[in-house]
């Protein structure tokens, strides 16, 4: 799977915004100028594409690692892991740069935004939630969500799935909505719950139309977004009120309840993160309440999304992989139901075996974040060496200590509070898709007769076209991802 797809990823040392030092570093650049240009001179839309750069601007440079400096400061750019995981290790004095992610509070202050003893009060109140009883939840409704999304699928589409991404999306949205909330959320609409009282649309509707009008509602003033005669800004500020009304019904039923939700041995998020506001030396305001539910609602569901998206479709375009995997499942599962399936005994091996290994792939190849950034709050030194090249079998041998740095769910004090749930949510959902299913790609007819009829041949181009789709459509918004229409099938396995 690696040897078709770019053979590293990047990852980031910020004193400043991107922004601001490609404005520096373009300002000088003549852009009639017919002379050869580098990676270093294109744009600020293309240096933004940083997953399709690759490897190239460290041949230009000829080093892993290599420091842009410019009036505004300095920014060190490495593709070499010993550095990357060093620079993990260095937290505090190597942290996030809270004033890029500012970005997201749409409420107030959210884990991601803030730093020292506040990071601290915010990371108690978060991973909290986190915990064995979530897990558990996440494993039954993953398997839930993901064969009710199959079955959805093939009745309602054929087997022919439009658009993989906007499903996995919407398929970790569910299982998040469970996890925190306890909402059960059906795929036909028909069989949907009724709205409760006051509401106009469901959150799982209101969540991702919100998330992909983000640039709208921080650009225009929340007093101007309902009044101005454009559909996309008043959709976006009714989808914004409606979120605002969820999350204040779901704060208020758990302080409503404070004696006996404290009580409980293993809280939820929104539990966890509720009476953080009330309890505690360092209570959180009712907007940080509010900005970490939303935070934790809009990190969880893109990732992950995004991640099962590629998983999908990868599988349709690397069969040999899906095969190897799927015999992995049948030694290990053998004809027990899906009940039986246990996270104690079966989720462990199925990590450690081949679907763990193209979990990890996916993760290190497409990264969900596409970059990321931190920045030094004090001097640090380094170590030199060399970077690892992509080998997708070493993810396999867990006692190899070169093993290249996997930094999806960040690492040191930053890591990612979610992580095992995103674990345990993926693994969930392949082993119940890949168990009774298989991705296929739609071979259409007039490939075949392009072909000659050679139906090999025809679908080796259609194979060939959805790995260059991938390259040349991936979007980088939130999170990376494909949102046009790769043509796959679900097939039910003999």
């Amino acid at each position: 799977m690696a040897a078709q797809l770019p053979d590293c990823f990047d990852n980031w040392l910020s004193s400043f915004l991107l922004s601001h030092l490609v404005d520096d570093v373009v300002s000088g650049i003549d852009a009639d100028s017919e002379a050869p240009t580098t990676i270093m001179d294109q744009p600020m839309v293309t240096v933004w594409k940083i997953w399709k750069m690759g490897y190239e601007p460290f041949q230009e440079a000829g080093t892993d690692t290599f420091i842009l400096s410019t009036p505004s400061g300095n920014m060190l750019w490495s593709s070499d892991n010993a550095i990357i995981r060093d620079l993990f290790t260095h937290h505090p004095n190597v942290d996030a740069p809270v004033e890029f992610w500012k970005f997201w509070n749409v409420y107030g202050p959210t884990i991601a935004s803030v730093q020292g003893n506040e990071w601290k009060a915010h990371r108690r109140a978060v991973t909290a939630g986190f915990g064995p009883n979530m897990n558990q939840t996440v494993w039954k409704e993953t398997q839930h969500q993901t064969e009710t999304l199959a079955k959805h699928w093939i009745e309602k589409y054929q087997a022919i799935i439009p658009v993989i991404r906007y499903w996995t999306s919407r398929l970790a949205l569910n299982i998040i909505c469970s996890g925190f909330f306890g909402m059960k959320v059906k795929w036909d609409s028909d069989d949907a719950a009724p709205l409760p009282a006051g509401h106009n649309i469901p959150l799982d509707e209101a969540l991702p139309k919100f998330i992909e009008n983000l640039a709208v509602y921080f650009t225009v003033p929340t007093a101007l977004l309902g009044k101005l005669p454009v559909k996309k800004f008043q959709d976006t500020y009714q989808n914004f009120t409606e979120i605002t009304s969820y999350l204040d019904e779901f704060r208020a039923q758990v302080l409503d309840n404070v004696e006996a939700v404290t009580a409980k041995k293993n809280k939820n998020i929104l539990e966890s993160v509720v009476l953080a506001g009330v309890n505690g030396k360092d209570p959180l305001p009712k907007e940080s309440v509010l900005g970490n539910i939303f935070f934790s609602l809009l990190a969880g569901h893109e990732t992950n999304g995004g991640t099962l998206g590629f998983i999908y479709l990868l599988m349709a375009i690397y069969p040999e992989y899906q095969q190897r995997m799927q015999k992995e499942l049948d030694n290990q599962l053998g004809t027990r139901p899906a009940s039986e399936w246990t996270l104690e005994n079966d989720y462990p091996v199925l990590k450690r075996g081949f679907l763990g290994a193209i979990q990890k792939e996916v993760l290190y190849v497409f990264n969900p974040a596409s970059f990321i950034m931190r920045k030094a709050l004090n001097p640090v030194t380094l170590v030199d060496s060399h970077a690892l090249y992509i080998d997708p079998e070493r993810w396999l041998d867990e006692n190899d200590q070169d093993l290249a740095t996997a930094t999806s769910f960040g690492a040191g004090g930053r890591v990612c509070p979610g992580k095992e749930f995103a674990n345990v949510e993926l693994t969930a959902s392949m082993t119940t898709l890949f168990k009774s299913y298989s991705m296929e790609l739609v071979v259409e007819k007039n490939t075949v007769d392009e072909c000659g009829g050679d139906e090999k041949l025809a679908w080796k181009q259609t194979r060939d076209k959805a790995i260059k789709m991938i390259y040349d459509d991936l979007e980088a918004n939130i999170t990376i991802g494909i949102h046009k229409d790769i043509r796959t099938r679900i097939v039910k396995r003999a």
